[in-house]
């Protein structure tokens, strides 16, 4: 049997192969810019050339990512960077921009009780039909700055209201409002009622909170175990504090402002309570707003 010659295996010299890829990266507009950022000699270049080659493969990649979900490298979400530290060039990592948009998108929200993926929504993909044209030109406003409505959002179960109150929410955060809060009624108000309970500090500090961001949403409005304490203690005071330092409150809702009194009043005592609470409801949000179901959604 014919041996195999080595140089069959290997046609070039391992000079030659530097050369030939040396040749390739150079010929790349994004390692000729990197070379030039780190002023690197041909030599240096060429004795560095796997760190080189590296960043050339990881910017070829992210030049068609494939998005943070389906980010397949071995260390996902992050970018090769070179760097020079006095005569040495080395590789770093840094996250990816995508990543960096997400961390600074996520830290605008204080609570997040919903799906991730909504975080993306913008007004301008909802459809515009004459069911709920008023409740987007109302939103429009409310982004715009040009009214300071609150917005009371009904509709029939899986209509769509939750996704479109978190949208208005992304919208007011892209126009400039720094912080905001997307709060399931019956999860949030829960946690509440059992930190004034059996820890006051806490809840006074939760309370703080909500009541001061610049936009607070409550999802599933009405859905809440409901009690006395629960409206005079918790509902009542924040909706209050928030009406009277300025500050934009959404709600998405099964029930109507009048019958969220009625949930909320059961007693004589009570009804009186909640009069309060559905007299501000109206002051500040005026009439319901109601939607239609999104198409494409449910």
């Amino acid at each position: 049997m014919e041996k195999i010659k080595v140089g069959d295996l290997f046609p070039e010299s391992f000079d030659e192969a530097i050369e030939t890829q040396y040749q390739l990266l150079v010929q790349d507009a994004r390692v000729a810019a990197e070379i030039k950022r780190l002023e690197a000699t041909e030599a240096e270049v060429k004795e560095n050339i796997a760190l080189f080659t590296a960043y050339f493969e990881d910017q070829s990649y992210c030049q068609a990512c494939p998005g943070l979900e389906a980010c397949a490298k071995s260390q996902r979400h992050y970018q090769v960077r070179l760097t020079r530290n006095g005569r040495h060039i080395e590789r770093t990592l840094e996250p990816c921009p995508l990543l960096m948009a997400k961390i600074e998108r996520d830290a605008k929200y204080l609570i997040a009780d919903f799906p991730d993926e909504w975080k993306d929504s913008r007004l301008v993909a909802l459809d515009d039909r004459q069911a709920r044209s008023k409740l987007l030109s109302e939103a429009v406003k409310l982004v715009q700055g040009q009214s300071e409505r609150w917005l009371y959002i009904i509709g029939a179960r899986r209509s769509g209201k939750s996704f479109v109150m978190v949208t208005i929410v992304n919208e007011l955060l892209f126009s400039g409002k720094a912080q905001a809060a997307v709060i399931n009624a019956p999860l949030q108000f829960k946690l509440l009622l059992d930190a004034a309970i059996t820890d006051k500090p806490r809840f006074q500090a939760e309370f703080a909170r909500l009541a001061a961001l610049d936009v607070l949403a409550i999802d599933e409005f009405g859905n809440e175990y409901k009690s006395d304490f629960l409206r005079d203690q918790i509902v009542y005071p924040l909706m209050l504090q928030r009406a009277q330092n300025g500050k934009i409150t959404l709600f998405a809702s099964d029930f109507k402002i009048n019958e969220l009194g009625t949930l909320y009043g059961q007693n004589d005592a009570g009804r009186i309570r909640s009069r309060q609470l559905t007299r501000l409801l109206s002051d500040f949000c005026g009439q319901e707003l109601e939607i239609g179901s999104l198409s494409g959604l449910y």
